[in-house]
């Protein structure tokens, strides 16, 4: 690892530290000054008022959207970054837009009893 790269290293995990990110299921690295990200992407604390569940869930989504452009920011604010790549399990950049990745839910005649995917042929 370059002496750069080391630097960016430990000021990428300052700032995960310092923000909501829940950084123990987000592994990450620095090639040649360029940032890679990759694992599951939650904040740790969210702080929401209100009864209704869809509100609360479109506030929380929202709030997920804005720390990951402030992380996003931040990083490449950091001197000598050229480049952040981001490869999470549950969120990803489309047209410089976050978007939450939804899991593929199987219809119930696709999985057998044993709960396998049953293939068509």
């Amino acid at each position: 690892m370059l002496k750069e790269d080391f630097v960016i290293q430990s000021q990428v995990r300052r700032i995960l530290v310092r923000t909501n990110v829940d950084y123990s299921k987000i592994s990450f690295g620095t090639v040649r000054g360029v940032v890679y990200f990759r694992g599951f992407f939650t904040v740790t604390r969210v702080y929401l008022h209100g009864d209704d569940s869809k509100d609360r869930d479109f506030r929380t989504r929202d709030f997920t959207i804005k720390t990951l452009s402030s992380l996003e920011k931040k990083v490449r604010a950091i001197p000598g970054v050229s480049d952040v790549i981001f490869q999470f399990s549950n969120w990803r950049k489309e047209r410089g837009l976050w978007i939450p990745v939804e899991k593929v839910k199987r219809k119930p005649e696709e999985v057998d009893e044993a709960g396998e995917e049953v293939v068509p042929l």
